[in-house]
């Protein structure tokens, strides 16, 4: 068959624009079929670092024979099975040095392939090609690729491959091919480094001198590796600071300024957003002569930007806006901040946005690249981690005060409440006034009407007081049934009539089956009942005693020493009761319980209640 010697520009120009291996070597075999009139081809990509094929392409539509002949061949193929060159070999080898050789030839006879004879008989004739670059003067000719290709009329004599090769010469191969191999080899380099990134989170005590050694390595081969390599290192840094903290402001705020300085922008702003989408914060860094523009984005305005930036899921370049037509973006607030270009990356875990990082430059028309989105785009997946996990955090935190049933906190948090609301009002000589209520009958509404509707009885009681509440106020759950709120700066007439209004509350809510509840309360306060946190909280649980032996659904308020030692066998009744009490839990006849025997009720009694 007779060599095709023009050259097909469409072919070159198709060569050329390809830029992954695959492709590139997909192009070379087609231009080597066309050029020599082959019915298969294949190329292989030799490595000669590691003395090995390190990537091959077969064309051969179902020629089985031809694929079983190019497995054999990256199998038994070596440099030196190639003798002396002769013919048409030497007259490549004439070429410049300066350029790609091409060497065409037959199939060595001293390539041991384990094929049977029958194979080879079916291939017909087989053309192997080789293509040597030339790397620099002290390293020399390197043979960079390989080619077989087989046909039934393929030109095998001396003149015939001298045709061949200036043919294929006439093809940019090596160009080609050298350049996808090139970005082959650094694909592979990174994939080979982040997963020594990944081992190396367990070795945290020799980390800086494995980085420093990969660095140095990596450097003394490629300076563009190194630039690659310091970005990654900012990445596992930002990992580590996710890992070892749960102070997530402190993470963010490094994290801005790391990145400000890595990337060398003007600012550097990270919005961060609550599960509804509103901005609690915002985390900036700007360089030195900078403005700060961290105000702008809580005026309306700002808002908007965010959320509109919020919405967005991949990362969006913004251009200058003076000039951008094509921007989505409220080109007059992006003037505020004077900037020339800027890059929004969205931080999202799953589906859900939880933030963004804006990089933005004032002097400098910045066209981000592939690689700097990309590692940004991973800065942003460690700072969601790192996000989510103090969200985690924080709810743990929140769980371990919060009654779970109930929603108000719990009595550890109460009892620290009561330690630390108690010193205020003792230092600032304030009034501090506490009320304990207590479900009545929640022993008889489990056993007729089960557990279910106990509990729906106590979320009730905690609905109430969560509801009912002032903000400075403190609703807790102490355990079981009883329930406590403590007024900082109440006064006792104002406790009482927010017991009185609880109750009242409490009462109107009916549980199904039950129908209404009820709940009896105490009151105490300080100083008038009590000089101490514990001695407050046990003259309003004497009171809360003396509201369940008085009847139940009323409100009791603690006696004074003075009021006990005046009135001691006068007073049958116990502790006063409030006036909205007595209408709607019983008078003081039915009170039963003098105020020096309310002291000494055991818990045991008053458990039966």
């Amino acid at each position: 068959m007779t060599v095709n010697k023009a050259p097909n520009t469409e072919e070159i120009i198709g060569l050329l624009s390809a830029l992954e291996l695959e492709e590139v070597m997909d192009q070379a075999c087609h231009i080597l079929k066309d050029v020599v009139g082959a019915e298969a081809a294949a190329i292989f990509m030799w490595d000669a670092d590691l003395e090995s094929i390190s990537d091959r392409h077969v064309l051969a539509e179902k020629n089985k024979d031809f694929k079983a002949l190019a497995e054999a061949f990256a199998k038994a193929f070596e440099p030196d099975c190639f003798g002396p060159t002769s013919g048409a070999a030497a007259q490549a080898e004439a070429a410049e040095p300066s350029k790609a050789r091409i060497v065409v030839e037959e199939l060595p006879e001293d390539l041991e392939l384990s094929l049977s004879s029958s194979v080879l008989k079916n291939l017909g004739d087989v053309l192997c090609v080789r293509l040597f670059i030339t790397a620099d003067e002290e390293e020399g000719e390197l043979l960079r690729a390989l080619a077989i290709l087989s046909g039934h009329d393929l030109q095998t004599e001396d003149k015939g491959c001298v045709e061949a090769q200036e043919a294929i010469s006439a093809y940019p191969l090596g160009l080609a091919l050298g350049r996808a191999f090139e970005l082959k080899e650094l694909a592979r380099e990174n994939e080979r480094l982040r997963g020594q990134y990944e081992e190396m989170e367990d070795k945290t005590s020799s980390m800086e001198e494995q980085t420093r050694k990969l660095i140095h390595d990596v450097t003394a081969r490629d300076s563009i590796r190194m630039k690659q390599l310091e970005r990654e290192r900012l990445v596992y840094w930002i990992s580590n600071a996710v890992r070892s903290s749960v102070h997530i402001q402190e993470v963010l705020d490094m994290t801005v300024e790391k990145l400000g300085n890595q990337f060398s922008v003007s600012r550097a702003v990270l919005f961060r957003a609550d599960e509804q989408g509103n901005v609690p914060e915002v985390y900036e860094f700007v360089q030195n002569g900078v403005e700060s523009v961290k105000h702008l984005f809580m005026t309306e305005d700002g808002q908007e930007f965010v959320l509109k930036a919020l919405s967005k899921e991949s990362p969006e370049s913004i251009e200058n806006p003076d000039f951008d037509d094509r921007c989505t973006y409220n080109r007059e607030f992006l003037k505020l901040m004077s900037i020339t270009s800027g890059l929004i990356v969205p931080l999202v875990m799953r589906t859900r946005v939880l933030g963004a990082l804006f990089l933005q430059d004032l002097d400098v028309a910045r066209e981000w690249s592939i690689d700097d989105i990309s590692l940004i785009g991973s800065l942003a997946d460690n700072l969601s981690v790192a996000i989510e996990n103090a969200e985690l955090h924080q709810e743990r935190e929140r769980q371990a005060v919060t009654d779970g049933l109930t929603g108000v906190a719990n009595r550890r948090a109460f009892n620290d409440s009561l330690q630390k609301e108690f010193e205020r009002a003792k230092r600032y000589d304030q009034p501090l006034s506490l009320i304990v209520i207590d479900l009545d009958f929640l022993k008889k509404i489990n056993d007729k009407y089960g557990h279910m509707a106990g509990d729906e009885a106590i979320r009730a009681i905690g609905t109430v007081l969560r509801q009912s509440s002032r903000s400075i106020d403190f609703p807790a759950r102490y355990g079981g049934e009883e329930f406590c709120l403590l007024l900082p700066n109440t006064e006792i007439d104002m406790a009482e009539q927010l017991a009185e209004r609880l109750r009242r509350l409490i009462n109107e809510v009916s549980i199904e089956g039950h129908g209404a509840i009820s709940a009896s309360l105490g009151v105490a306060s300080f100083p008038l009942h009590a000089e101490s946190s514990d001695t407050l909280f046990l003259k309003a649980d004497e009171a809360l005693y003396c509201a369940k032996q008085g009847g139940r659904n009323c409100v009791r308020t603690a006696t004074t020493a003075e009021h006990r030692v005046e009135h001691g066998t006068e007073n049958p009744h116990g502790p006063a009761e409030s006036t909205g009490g007595g209408s709607n839990g019983g008078s003081s006849a039915n009170n039963t319980s003098a105020g020096g025997q309310i002291v000494s009720e055991s818990v045991s009694e008053k458990s039966n209640y």
